[in-house]
């Protein structure tokens, strides 16, 4: 048993001696050959998506909307299913926005983290929409998103997307204290 538990051991601190060598050797190579990542470039251009949505949204455009999310995209709607893909985000967005048509939405992004190997990035931030219902009643909503970015050749989409309201749950008993 001693010999087993002596093999054992002396097995586990060669792997170990090894995992470490080729973590060495990854990090010396990735910082020869990996350019530096210019996380205020990535910002820029996040934003500039950002921006793109709004105007997109607000003029009710859906198929530019979906071009701004990889194709593989997963979109986390509140209080729905998941959806999965950008044409099925198209039809979800175009639903949306036939519900409430001429809503305005504006983005703020606060925070953008940037992968090191520069190939995906995070974005937190808040939002307003402002539209008006169906029978004519204005409407406002304030909340905030994460969306997770894609570096897809050079041009950065959304690759999972999740937003929720800060205003309470339309018919609860925490809606009505808040009025």
């Amino acid at each position: 048993m001693g010999v087993l538990k002596n093999s054992f051991a002396l097995f586990a601190a060669a792997a170990v001696a090894l995992a470490c060598q080729a973590q060495e050797q990854a990090t010396e190579q990735g910082s020869e050959t990996s350019p530096a990542v210019d996380a205020a470039a990535v910002r820029q251009a996040i934003e500039a998506s950002d921006q793109a949505f709004e105007e997109a949204f607000s003029a009710g455009d859906a198929p530019t909307l979906a071009t701004l999310y990889a194709p593989d995209a997963v979109m986390l709607v509140p209080n729905g299913p998941r959806v999965e893909g950008s044409a099925a985000i198209q039809e979800t967005l175009a639903g949306m926005m036939q519900e409430s048509p001429g809503t305005a939405l504006d983005l703020t992004t606060s925070d953008v983290q940037v992968a090191a190997a520069g190939d995906h990035a995070y974005a937190i931030g808040s939002y307003t929409l402002n539209g008006t219902g169906p029978d004519g009643s204005e409407w406002s909503d304030q909340g905030k998103y994460l969306a997770v970015w894609k570096n897809i050749d050079g041009a950065w989409k959304m690759a999972v997307e999740i937003w929720n309201s800060d205003n309470p749950p339309a018919g609860t008993a925490m809606e009505e204290g808040a009025q």
